[in-house]
């Protein structure tokens, strides 16, 4: 464990691989908090520019995308993948490309949640800009990402029951992707 500046809680670092392996590993839930308007994945630039340029965008299935596989495969085994999405307003051209992609999440097993920033209050500042994954609320992993939303690697937190607490106080604000309007919320933000 290393310690991390700023924080009073210890971390290590993370591999792809010990990432990839918590995905087919945990028993009980697996739950994503994503917190940037716009992220640099790599493997998403064609799609994007395509929806950008309102050409279709090829479906993602089972058969063809690794995570929507693991998604099934969990949701399958009785095990859960939820996800809630901080939403800011004006909406990124790349969360509206989220938002049009997370129907192929959901049809595969996964909760999406969607959270609107502006609902946070100055006691959520502390979390509203990590995203982590939090497995099992045992397993806590933070993703890190530059400015531009490039992926820079993967942190464990020693001590998971911070990353719960948040996971709660997120789920506390949240509306089921099924059932939330943008339209509406945007007037309303």
């Amino acid at each position: 464990w290393s310690y991390c500046s700023g924080r009073q809680q210890r971390y290590r670092n993370v591999t792809p691989d010990e990432l990839t392996e918590l995905y087919a590993t945990f028993q009980r839930t697996a739950w994503r908090l994503e917190a940037r308007d716009d992220y640099a994945v790599p493997g998403d630039d064609e799609d994007f520019d395509a929806f950008l340029a309102g050409r279709p965008v090829p479906p993602r299935t089972v058969e063809n995308s690794w995570w929507l596989r693991t998604v099934a495969d969990a949701t399958r085994a009785g095990k859960s993948f939820r996800r809630a999405r901080l939403l800011s307003h004006p909406v990124t051209d790349y969360t509206r490309f989220e938002l049009a992609s997370y129907p192929e999440n959901i049809a595969a097993g996964e909760a999406v949640l969607i959270v609107e920033r502006h609902l946070l209050t100055d006691s959520d500042e502390h979390w509203s800009n990590q995203d982590f994954w939090l497995f099992d609320d045992e397993i806590a992993v933070l993703q890190h990402y530059s400015p531009r939303g490039s992926f820079l690697g993967v942190t464990q937190a020693e001590d998971p029951r911070p990353y719960a607490e948040i996971r709660r106080r997120a789920e506390s604000l949240s509306v089921p992707f099924e059932e939330y309007d943008l339209r509406s919320s945007a007037r309303d933000a």
